[in-house]
């Protein structure tokens, strides 16, 4: 489901608005329908007095996914330092370290949601949940022929534009099938679809109104509807009875059994 759409920003690089819009576009087709991602576009983070635009923001129930497509374009070096420079016509011209910088944006992000704890989760069962385990994860696009060369660069974070969706519904998967693994739910985080649209609200500076959200439910409803095997713990009312070894007889022999 897309909340909110990419705008054109004519003051930036071509080359890098090119590859903001395919990204953009890539998302709408793969999520446009599916009511358990949400997608926004141009989510503005603070950091240290400082407004950072992240590109886009996916959310899911498992996480969020925050990806910047304006960043890596062109040619570009980076020293032993972890100093990165965009190489114009032979001139080496500076840039901001962009894997440092969403290490800051991932933090405030989370700082932010857990301000607003009470606000955008619901209690369940009367205990409040938190963000601490919350994955938000980070991807950089690289537009097409684009070089990046170096030592030390995480290449896992950057990817290409058709490695996007692939990435994100890799995730979602692995999240999911953790969730319904034995054990495996008991520390995973997991919004509700109710609690999903109001954290998309507050990143979007947007008021929070629930009126409008999807239902909440409980963990034991969805999991009746949708057929979910569980354990359930039966607890009996008798006394507890002993079997002493004379009292165990054997049992008759079938009809239709050969003597041993």
């Amino acid at each position: 489901m897309i909340l909110k759409e990419y705008k054109h920003r004519p003051d930036a690089n071509s080359k890098s608005e090119e590859n903001c819009a395919e990204v953009s576009t890539r998302l709408r087709n793969a999520f446009k329908t599916n009511e358990d991602v949400l997608v926004m576009s141009d989510v503005v983070v603070e950091v240290e007095e400082r407004k950072v635009n992240v590109d886009h923001v996916v959310l899911h129930p498992y996480g969020i996914t925050l990806i910047n497509s304006r960043t890596l374009y062109g040619k570009i070096e980076v020293n032993y330092r972890q100093v990165w420079n965009r190489i114009v016509n032979g001139r080496e011209i500076p840039m901001e370290n962009p894997i440092e910088l969403f290490k800051y944006v991932s933090r405030e992000l989370r700082n932010k949601l857990n301000n607003h704890t009470a606000e955008v989760l619901t209690r369940h069962n009367g205990v409040q949940k938190g963000f601490e385990v919350l994955p938000i994860e980070v991807i950089f696009v690289q537009a097409p022929k684009t070089t990046i060369q170096g030592n030390g660069i995480n290449q896992s974070f950057i990817m290409t534009v058709e490695q996007v969706t692939q990435s994100i519904n890799r995730s979602f998967s692995s999240y999911k099938k953790r969730e319904f693994q034995m054990y495996g739910g008991m520390e995973s985080f997991k919004f509700t679809p109710s609690d999903m649209h109001a954290t998309a609200d507050l990143l979007m500076g947007n008021v929070i109104d629930r009126s409008q959200y999807p239902a909440a439910e409980s963990a034991q409803t969805q999991a009746v509807k949708q057929g979910r095997r569980g354990i359930v713990r039966a607890v009996s009312t008798l006394r507890p009875h002993i079997i002493k070894g004379r009292d165990i007889k054997p049992g008759r022999q079938r009809d239709n059994e050969p003597a041993q």
